[in-house]
């Protein structure tokens, strides 16, 4: 099996570089580094090396660094068979660590490698401009990606990451946010049937529970169930949206009138106007004239190395 690390080294702010220097000290295999350089480098680092993916030669592919890098690495290899992905946590959320096995020792991958075991799990897919973006944390649109666009860009996150505490920038963008930004209309359709929402301040598709450094939205999400879960805040004050933010850090949002959550395996979302969105915190924005979100699970088709 081939076993390669793609390293970001601006993780954390610097913690990527970190984490490798302590974890490759317990490495005697044989292995190979890659150091990404730019954002979509990863994407092009993972897509070459897979290509040489057999059954009788395996890839084993090691992310580390925080959860965008995670993404990237699975955006490249989804249309490729025999390839293991595992990860170093070595972002400043890590939601991908809470909701996932992830690597702790050198040790403890070299025997992953001498007796490789793999557990099966969902990923989602998300189509708007005319292409695909897949996703394994989560997908969402409105407010939260706002947040996430002002706190991954921001001085303050780069800051707080020097002290290993860089999740919270995004509590500190979420109040900031309550001032400027506006909620907007939104309608879905999901299993045939159409349900409008007014004043919606953020729609939320899951894989697994967490988001934004630790928030636990989605309570109900399993990453092997063969389910999407879909979370619409709409219709509340922008103080009372403040109360959910802190409550989701416990799930107890999950009762309140203004929050809708149901299960699903497609969804479309249909928006009036262009509308910011991002997949597993990485930004992304609906073009003009192209307001519609498919979005759809894939079963099992990822193997996670544990």
């Amino acid at each position: 099996m081939e076993l390669h690390f793609i390293i970001n080294s601006n993780a954390g702010n610097g913690r990527g570089i970190k984490r490798w220097e302590q974890f490759k000290q317990d490495l005697t295999l044989p292995y190979t580094t890659h150091w990404t350089q730019y954002a979509g480098h990863t994407l092009l680092i993972v897509k070459e090396i897979t290509e040489r993916a057999t059954k009788q030669n395996p890839v084993c592919l090691i992310a580390v660094g925080g959860d965008g890098t995670v993404h990237e690495v699975l955006n490249g290899v989804v249309h490729f068979e025999h390839v293991y992905i595992g990860v170093i946590a070595a972002g400043s959320g890590n939601d991908f660590a809470r909701g996932f096995e992830t690597f702790k020792t050198g040790k403890q991958l070299e025997q992953f490698i001498k007796y490789p075991t793999r557990s099966l799990h969902d990923y989602g897919s998300a189509l708007f401009n005319g292409t695909s973006k897949y996703f394994i944390n989560n997908f969402g649109v409105g407010f939260d990606a706002f947040v996430a666009m002002k706190a991954n860009e921001s001085k303050l996150k780069k800051s707080l990451n020097r002290w290993k505490l860089g999740k919270l920038s995004y509590p500190y963008y979420v109040i900031s946010a309550l001032f400027t930004y506006k909620p907007f209309h939104l309608t879905i359709l999901l299993d045939g049937k159409e349900q409008r929402f007014e004043n919606v301040w953020f729609t939320t598709v899951s894989n697994q529970p967490y988001f934004g450094g630790g928030m636990k939205l989605s309570p109900a999400s399993n990453t092997c169930d063969g389910t999407l879960e879909v979370t619409v805040v709409s219709n509340l004050s922008k103080w009372k949206l403040l109360f959910v933010f802190g409550s989701v850090f416990f799930a107890k949002h999950t009762g309140m009138r203004e929050v809708h959550q149901f299960s699903m395996h497609s969804i479309q979302l249909f928006f009036e106007e262009p509308i910011m969105a991002h997949a597993d915190g990485e930004k992304q924005k609906l073009q003009q004239h192209m307001n519609t979100i498919e979005i759809s699970v894939h079963q099992k088709a990822w193997s996670l190395a544990k």
